[in-house]
C-alpha cells in the first residue's frame, strides 16, 4: 500500500515499455497511455513491449511519475499529464473513398459551393473532409450535420462518409 493516499493502483502488468523505449500504462485493452507526455496510442493486443524492470521505475519515480512499487502493484503519482491532461477530440469526416478519387469529392463540393467551407484532405488511403483551411470540426454534432447534408445532396459521393475524430493533447 501507498503512502500516498492520491497514488493511483496499477497492477504491475499494465505498465510496460513499447519497442520505442515509451513508458505506457494500458487502462483499456487497446489504448496506452505514455507515462511521461500523457499522450494516448493505439495498442494492439500482441503487440511487441517488455515488462518493466526495477531500474525504469526508478527513473520514473524520480520524475515523481511512480510513487512506489512492489512485485504486484505500481503506484502512479497523480499529476496533471497522467489524470488531467486529457486529449481533445478532432472532428473530421472520412469519405471511405481512396485518394485516387479526390478529384471526384472536389468535384462534388464544387457543384455544392462547398470547397471554401470544407477542406479536402488526404489521410493514409482515404480522402477526408474538414472545416475551412483544414481545421477540424468543433464536435461530433457539427460534423455530423455536414455529414447529412452532403449524403442528402450527393450521395452517389458521399454515402459511405462517417464522422470520425483523433485525440490531441490540449495546447499548453
Amino acid at each position: 500500500m501507498s503512502n500516498d493516499p492520491e497514488a493511483i493502483t496499477v497492477p504491475r502488468n499494465r505498465i510496460f515499455v513499447l519497442m520505442d523505449g515509451v513508458f505506457v500504462v494500458q487502462w483499456e485493452q487497446n489504448r496506452v497511455q505514455e507515462l511521461l507526455s500523457g499522450r494516448y496510442r493505439n495498442f494492439a493486443a500482441g503487440s511487441e513491449a517488455n515488462p518493466i524492470t526495477d531500474f525504469e521505475l526508478n527513473q520514473l519515480k524520480s520524475r515523481r511519475i511512480v510513487t512506489e512499487y512492489n512485485a504486484d502493484l505500481i503506484y502512479l503519482h497523480p499529476t496533471p499529464d497522467i489524470v488531467w491532461d486529457q486529449p481533445v477530440r478532432s472532428f473530421y469526416l472520412n469519405t471511405g473513398l481512396l485518394r485516387t478519387e479526390r478529384g471526384v469529392i472536389e468535384q462534388a463540393l464544387g457543384r455544392l459551393t462547398l470547397l471554401d467551407a470544407i477542406s479536402v484532405r488526404q489521410q493514409e488511403r482515404f480522402v477526408i473532409l474538414r472545416g475551412p483551411n483544414g481545421i477540424p470540426f468543433n464536435s461530433f454534432d457539427e460534423a455530423e450535420k455536414i455529414r447529412e447534408m452532403l449524403i442528402a445532396h450527393e450521395p452517389q459521393v458521399f454515402q459511405q462518409t462517417v464522422v470520425a475524430f483523433v485525440e490531441v493533447l490540449p495546447a499548453v
